[in-house]
């Protein structure tokens, strides 16, 4: 791969590369798309069967093993359709994940008068690997934790004796939580990715340093990033920036939309 160098002593900044809407959306709706059919499929056979025995709720426990029993197989069931579907999503997220900052880099190089044309590099096949595996195992978190919740105000209902009311109230609230965090992780997973293929792409044409720049966005910034955009906080892009006590790249904390401006190195670099 060609190593760049500009025609300036002290080298030239690119444009930060941003995240892609439309590949979030469609990541977004995938997941969200799962967790709602999950939820209400659980909420069908957990409130038809508690609607069987809920004059027995109140008078002994042995509805908890009844009930017991149909989240086993729930679990049992979305677990299993989760893991069917999460490899293939994860990679094709990160697959549109990485056109898009192909794309967008490679837009911004022939700004600066550079014509690249990228190839696959083995560094690229072991970040997109990586981020796949990352998105399988938070692909496969979203049922384990909906589920265990499910089951936990299931039981708690039937050995306290409440009545389908209450209980669905509690569903309705756990199936909220559970499609936020969907959307936190197309959204979150959106910038990590697309900022460490990016990243991969630059440290292979030689840029070895970038600039941090704050989003000037979101209603609780932390303090320490604002700092080091307005600090101009320079970094190298195989370490990451020194901030709050580790070493972190722009984007990489939870709702951090921070971007780079990657360095493209002068004649005296």
């Amino acid at each position: 791969m060609t190593k760049l160098r500009c025609d300036s002593a002290k080298g030239r900044t690119l444009a930060p590369q941003r995240p892609n809407a439309g590949v979030e959306a469609a990541y977004r709706k995938a997941l969200t798309d799962l967790v709602e059919e999950m939820a209400a499929s659980v909420d069908y056979w957990v409130k038809a069967n508690y609607r069987k025995i809920e004059p027995q709720v109140a008078q002994d426990a042995s509805p908890a093993s009844v009930l017991q029993g149909i989240m086993n197989k729930l679990t049992a069931r979305w677990r299993t359709r989760f893991n069917e579907v999460a490899d293939e999503l994860a990679r094709r997220f990160v697959r549109q994940a990485q056109g898009h900052a192909d794309r967008q880099l490679s837009l911004d190089l022939q700004r600066n008068g550079f014509a690249i044309k990228f190839k696959p590099t083995q560094a690229m096949k072991q970040t997109a690997a990586l981020s796949a595996a990352e998105n399988v195992t938070l692909i496969k978190s979203i049922p384990e934790q909906y589920l265990s919740q499910i089951e936990g105000a299931v039981m708690r209902s039937a050995l306290a004796g409440g009545d389908l009311g209450t209980l669905t109230a509690d569903l309705k609230q756990r199936y909220g939580i559970t499609h936020r965090r969907a959307a936190f992780i197309a959204r979150d997973q959106n910038r990590k990715v697309g900022e460490a293929m990016t990243r991969t792409r630059q440290m292979g044409l030689g840029i070895t340093e970038a600039i941090w720049q704050h989003s000037h966005g979101g209603k609780h910034p932390r303090e320490s990033h604002v700092k080091a955009g307005r600090d101009k906080l320079r970094y190298r892009l195989d370490k990451g920036a020194y901030i709050d006590g580790q070493w972190i790249f722009p984007g990489s904390e939870p709702n951090c939309r921070c971007v780079s401006k990657p360095i493209i190195p002068g004649f005296d670099d």
